[in-house]
């Protein structure tokens, strides 16, 4: 799926190469942060390939260096706004997984049109994904799980919606926990029907 770089910048990016890992599973993380959560899954399932998105340089940077330094094979970083990453670096059914812990909720109005998961970008997901595969976003914002929500109509996914516990460890998650958060909004799309873009 990509070449065999721990960073990948998308102009570098080889459309060609994307089919390289054949049946290997591929699961992907749309901005991970400081990474712990994309480290700790590469470590814990070594026979899967792991993605991670990120816009911002410095984190790519850093979670580079930690991979490397943990001589974890199994895991790329692309760098890349996550609204565009899928439709440039990814082709259809190529992912078994992908997850967004935390995702900004751009909660003033105006910011709107900023937010990830509207009902395009579902349907694009739904492409790239196996079927039968999943989609995983949490939140802590209940104004952006009720946006993501209404914009699933129609985009070939199975609706599972619920409150979960802190169970991810990743820098913001504690920082809502030192806030005394118990419980998080967790939706879980399941691809049930094909979607062609």
């Amino acid at each position: 799926m990509f070449k065999d770089t721990r960073v990948l910048m998308p102009d570098q990016e080889n459309r060609t190469d994307k089919n390289r890992q054949g049946a290997r599973q591929v699961e992907v993380e749309i901005g991970f942060g400081d990474g712990d959560y994309l480290i700790r899954r590469a470590s814990e399932c070594p026979e899967r390939m792991f993605i991670g998105i990120e816009k911002k340089t410095s984190l790519v940077t850093k979670v580079s260096k930690k991979a490397v330094s943990l001589n974890l094979s199994n895991i790329r970083i692309l760098r890349s706004c996550a609204k565009d990453a899928f439709s440039d670096h990814f082709t259809t059914g190529s992912v078994s997984r992908v997850y967004a812990l935390f995702p900004d909720p751009w909660p003033k109005k105006k910011h709107i049109k900023y937010r990830l998961f509207s009902s395009p970008y579902l349907r694009l997901l739904n492409n790239r994904l196996l079927f039968g595969s999943e989609a995983i976003i949490v939140t802590d914002s209940e104004a952006y799980h009720q946006w993501i929500l209404k914009q699933t109509p129609g985009t070939g996914f199975e609706v599972e919606n619920d409150t979960i516990p802190p169970q991810f460890d990743t820098k913001f998650e504690r920082k809502w926990v030192e806030q005394e958060f118990r419980s998080f909004f967790r939706i879980i799309l399941r691809k049930i029907e094909h979607i062609d873009t």
